[in-house]
């Protein structure tokens, strides 16, 4: 069913490559007009080009950990594309480590991307998308925002505090807002199966073997698969879900 967005005027942070691009062309496919925002702009303006025979899109450079950069961002993604009525928190960094041996600087930037940057973008956009109405506000969190895994405590920490913020501002910025929150798995053709285990064998197949051992569905999930859920929660066909985190993760988590 093409057209499920119509309407829909969309901003994706790190939207040049991976998830973020997925979900923009998902977005496009179905018809709503798209900003990918992204902290590397050559590459964003790329993947825009790229995008382009679908619909309309424009990319902007933007870190999400400046206070100016992301109000900056805000207010051309408005200005472009004539007000935003969707917001994809998707910009991220991934991270493994040991409590024992995980470096500050790695800590530093962990808390600074997957969480403060989200509260950025969620502030620099709320105003206008409240003001506008009938808007959705998708935050990008993890499996590992809600279940513990070895190495990954930093960054589950980050991934379970976007998780604290999706539902405060589910009840914030209702009813003319609707927030909601994504926990993805481990997403094979954006290389997050196996990143941080480069150099511990083929990283590949230990991916691939995590998810034999550990998934009930006994397979990884791709950015595809995450996009498709975007899609439904940006349409009007989750017009009553709000505050809700939605596992796709082949049933690592059910919750």
């Amino acid at each position: 069913m093409a057209g499920r967005l119509t309407g829909r005027r969309a901003v994706v942070t790190g939207g040049a490559a991976g998830i973020g691009k997925a979900i923009a062309a998902a977005y496009l496919r179905e018809e709503a007009s798209v900003v990918i925002a992204d902290i590397d702009a050559e590459i964003a303006q790329g993947t825009a080009e790229e995008l382009s025979e679908f619909g309309t899109i424009f990319a902007i450079g933007c870190d999400v950990t400046s206070l100016a950069e992301t109000r900056s961002m805000a207010a051309e993604a408005i200005d472009r594309l004539g007000g935003v009525n969707v917001l994809v928190n998707n910009a991220g960094l991934s991270g493994r480590g040991l409590i024992t041996e995980i470096p500050e600087e790695r800590i530093d930037a962990l808390l600074a991307v997957n969480l403060k940057g989200v509260i950025l973008c969620a502030q620099a956009f709320a105003q206008a998308m409240y003001d506008t109405g009938n808007a959705v506000m998708i935050n990008m969190s993890s499996q590992a925002g809600k279940r513990g895994w070895p190495e990954l405590s930093v960054y589950g920490a980050t991934k379970a505090g976007v998780l604290g913020m999706n539902r405060a501002l589910a009840v914030e910025l209702a009813p003319h807002v609707r927030v909601n929150a994504i926990c993805p798995g481990y997403i094979s053709d954006v290389g997050m199966a196996w990143r941080g285990w480069e150099g511990r064998g083929d990283a590949s197949e230990i991916g691939n073997k995590f998810a034999r051992d550990n998934i009930p569905l006994q397979r990884l999930q791709s950015a595809d698969d995450i996009a498709n859920t975007a899609v439904f929660l940006a349409s009007d066909e989750a017009r009553e879900i709000t505050g809700e985190a939605i596992n796709v993760g082949g049933g690592v988590v059910t919750d």
